[in-house]
């Protein structure tokens, strides 16, 4: 096994290879430049060295354009070159609850500081690629199994609807039109996911099979030719009623048409009032994109452990590493930590305690006209030079960026990727 880590900048863009299969964790960035380079120029070479792999699924740990970009751009200029046989994604669909959720996700795409390229809302960009190509997704939430060998960590859907309650109640108490209206449109882009899963297309066809067997019963039982007409007729008459229905529904459920119609909702003066309450207020809807972020370790405990970390929030680190729910324990020693979010500040975590062999920390120059976020996105300082973890091998994408930096790196063990396009661990 080796992992591959692509050289996004401020971005995110991993592939855990093996000889049966692979698996590309998130893939993007966040800036139109990486290293100098235009941004579409690395997601070509990127995609290129994609093509190489016969076998291979893809894993976004959550919807921010530094994780999805890329993928993006995959899907709308270089369909040629898409490939993945599954897509998993965080369980925000699922229930029927999580539609608060998925509204307060909305919210934070049009904040003032979302940030986002081209100033499309990620989760609508994402449906719409996602449609296109009639892709296979599956939702994975904390104890979720894939590719028969990792267990998510992260989410915990009950954690996220709780904070959800407390959030969404907080907003809806000034604003109850504006957020009634958000919460339906969120329901249909939860209806929407939710068409594209696995179990959902498997619900469709066992019950159609199902009528197919009592129709074939029916005959084997000796029933009249004439009965058997009048069932198969009503069989036949159910099903394309049914068809009808999901047709319906489809047409009501397409991507562009849900744009449009949070479109026009942030038009009215009521949304607009909404968003300067919430960013008054204080809430941080841009950094609750972080709570729904996957998580995942190796099921099996053995020499070469892995845990990816998405973006998950301190907090949230720490809950896992205690296994607060008893169910799901980490292992002692890990071969390789991705650490959150480019190893900021914000969501340091101290992995020293796993005894790590090597970490990974895709960090990046990141552009924003506010000097304080930018340097609040610089990679902290407690990753290395006093802090540094004894033994473990530190992997970075620049070292620029990173305010261990002075006159040179000051991890005993490193690699630095830049200005290659990746390196293998």
């Amino acid at each position: 096994m080796r992992i591959r880590m692509y050289n996004v900048g401020f971005g995110d863009c991993f592939c855990i290879r093996d000889r049966k299969s692979s698996l590309l964790v998130d893939f993007g960035a966040a800036n139109s430049k990486i290293e100098g380079r235009p941004r579409r120029e690395v997601f070509d070479v990127i995609i290129s060295d994609l093509t190489t792999i016969r076998k291979k699924n893809l894993l976004l740990t959550h919807f921010h354009p530094d994780h999805v970009s890329g993928l993006l751009y995959m899907m709308r200029y270089r369909r040629d070159a898409y490939e993945f046989e599954k897509i998993y994604l965080p369980d925000v669909f699922s229930g029927p609850e999580m539609k608060y959720t998925l509204a307060l996700l909305l919210l934070a795409d049009v904040t003032k500081k979302a940030s986002l390229p081209g100033r499309r809302v990620s989760l609508f960009a994402l449906a719409e690629a996602l449609c296109a190509r009639k892709v296979k997704i599956d939702l994975l939430s904390r104890g979720s199994e894939f590719e028969g060998k990792y267990t998510a960590l992260w989410p915990d859907v009950s954690e996220v609807s709780r904070e959800t309650e407390e959030v969404f109640n907080s907003l809806i108490e000034n604003h109850e039109n504006a957020m009634t209206e958000l919460v339906n449109i969120a329901e249909e882009v939860r209806e929407l996911f939710l068409s594209m899963t696995e179990d959902k297309k498997e619900a469709g066809l066992s019950s159609a099979d199902e009528d197919e067997e009592k129709v074939t019963e029916q005959q084997e039982n000796g029933e009249s030719s004439a009965e058997h007409t009048q069932i198969k007729l009503e069989f036949d008459s159910e099903e394309k009623a049914l068809e009808d229905v999901e047709k319906e529904k489809m047409r009501r459920l397409r991507p562009e048409k849900l744009e449009k119609k949070f479109r026009e909702l942030q038009a009215t003066e009521e949304f607009q009032a909404l968003l300067e309450s919430a960013e008054k207020q204080g809430h941080s809807l841009r950094q609750f994109r972080h709570k729904i972020s996957l998580a995942f370790q190796n099921t099996s405990d053995g020499e070469l452990n892995l845990l990816f970390t998405g973006d998950v929030q301190p907090q949230y680190m720490k809950m896992i590493a205690e296994n607060y729910d008893g169910k799901i324990p980490l292992h002692e020693h890990y071969w390789c930590i991705k650490v959150p979010h480019h190893g900021t500040e914000s969501h340091f975590f101290d992995f020293s305690g796993f005894s790590p062999e090597n970490m990974m920390i895709p960090n990046g120059a990141y552009y924003d006209n506010s000097k304080k976020k930018s340097k609040n996105q610089r990679t902290s300082m407690q990753y290395g030079g006093l802090f540094y973890i004894s033994d473990a091998h530190m992997y970075c994408s620049n070292c620029d960026c990173c305010d261990s930096y002075e006159n040179g790196c000051s991890c005993r063990e490193y690699d630095v990727i830049s200005p290659s396009y990746y390196k293998d661990i």
